[in-house]
């Protein structure tokens, strides 16, 4: 295992090196000022447990509108990995408006994905895992108001279509509900210090009769709290609760953990059920120049509502390293993560690499 991390970190010195050097001026200036409007491309390489490695391109405009202090993003990438995954993805925040802010924000994509899901529930039996095509395209679309004091609040939109072959029928449905945000933190990007709070709340109704309309809640409690100079203490408690008939709901809508935001060492869709619970901190460090460091952990779990069972937390833990690629802070981010669900140290399954763009939170 340590020979294959002192790998992962060769690699992502290079890489990030390589890719970003050039795109980095341009964030920079546009940071400062100086550029209206630039477009970045640069290849992108990742890895985690559940695509394996894959490879892509992203492009990234920047821009300011008129009367606004914010930088906008908006954002278009595409992958290939070696599990024949493809995906192709949009995201973006606008800030727009002179006497008050409003903050438009979507997330959209389709993919072609072969992937895995496990039977429902928090218990750890060494799950066999039901291999599937996904076949999704999806929507998603927020207006914030900006209240004053760092408060926000607006309405959501979401449409989900996904052909899941071999699990499920056909899933359909569109979602409409609200968000309300407080945010004071001093950077999107890396933040060093402020509070982030979220609470969404959409109700879905399903075009197909196979399955019924439900609901979602989901909060998100962010703390970041600078130490000493560089050092950084982050925190961040995350929960979501499903609503509706459990016979009918798409299993893609029943709260999750793992993965290389949330519960890292534990993979993606493992656990499912009605509610999710979770809490992960995450310390980071000054190393040399552009390089600092992470220690991380965070422990969770989900929840049936008949049969609210307390078993063993779902625990991940690690180090990780960051690579400053520019003004704004935006990192490359290789993260070493174990899980305690196998006893055996050596265990392989134990273990997950993460090699990918941004923080966790």
């Amino acid at each position: 295992m340590v020979s294959r991390f002192r790998l992962f970190i060769v690699l992502f010195c290079c890489l990030a090196h390589s890719v970003v050097a050039g795109g980095s001026a341009w964030l920079d200036r546009v940071m400062d000022g100086a550029i209206d409007l630039p477009v970045i491309g640069v290849p992108m390489i990742a890895y985690s447990p559940e695509t394996n490695w894959a490879f892509g391109g992203a492009l990234q405009g920047y821009f300011r509108c008129e009367g606004q202090k914010e930088t906008s993003v908006i954002q278009l990438d595409g992958s290939y990995s070696l599990n024949r995954q493809w995906y192709l993805h949009s995201k973006g925040t606008v800030y727009v408006g002179r006497t008050r802010t409003w903050i438009i924000q979507y997330d959209g994509g389709y993919r072609d994905y072969p992937d895995k899901t496990f039977e429902r529930g928090n218990r750890f039996e060494i799950k066999p895992a039901l291999s599937y095509s996904s076949y999704r395209g999806y929507v998603r679309g927020s207006g914030l108001c900006a209240i004053g004091m760092g408060w926000s609040a607006g309405p959501q939109l979401h449409y989900f279509y996904e052909r899941a072959e071999g699990v499920q029928p056909t899933a359909s449905l569109l979602g409409l509900g609200g968000v309300v945000r407080y945010d004071t933190r001093d950077t999107h990007f890396y933040p060093r210090t402020g509070v982030f709070f979220q609470l969404s709340g959409i109700h879905y109704e399903s075009f197909t009769q196979d399955l019924s309309r439900m609901g979602l809640i989901s909060t998100d409690l962010r703390h970041y709290i600078p130490l000493y100079k560089d050092l950084l203490f982050a925190w961040q408690f995350r929960s979501e609760w499903s609503v509706g008939t459990a016979a009918n709901r798409p299993f893609q809508f029943l709260p999750t953990l793992g993965g290389e935001d949330l519960i890292r060492g534990v993979r993606m869709g493992m656990f499912r059920d009605d509610a999710m619970l979770a809490l992960q901190g995450e310390l980071r460090f000054p190393v040399f120049s552009l390089l600092s460091g992470a220690v991380f952990a965070g422990v969770g779990d989900v929840y049936c509502y008949d049969d609210w069972r307390w078993t063993t937390p779902k625990v991940g833990y690690g180090i990780g390293l960051r690579l400053k690629v520019n003004k704004a802070n935006i990192n490359v981010r290789v993260d070493l993560a174990r899980n305690n669900l196998y006893k055996s140290w050596t265990a392989r399954e134990s273990y997950s690499f993460y090699l990918t763009v941004t923080e966790a939170f």
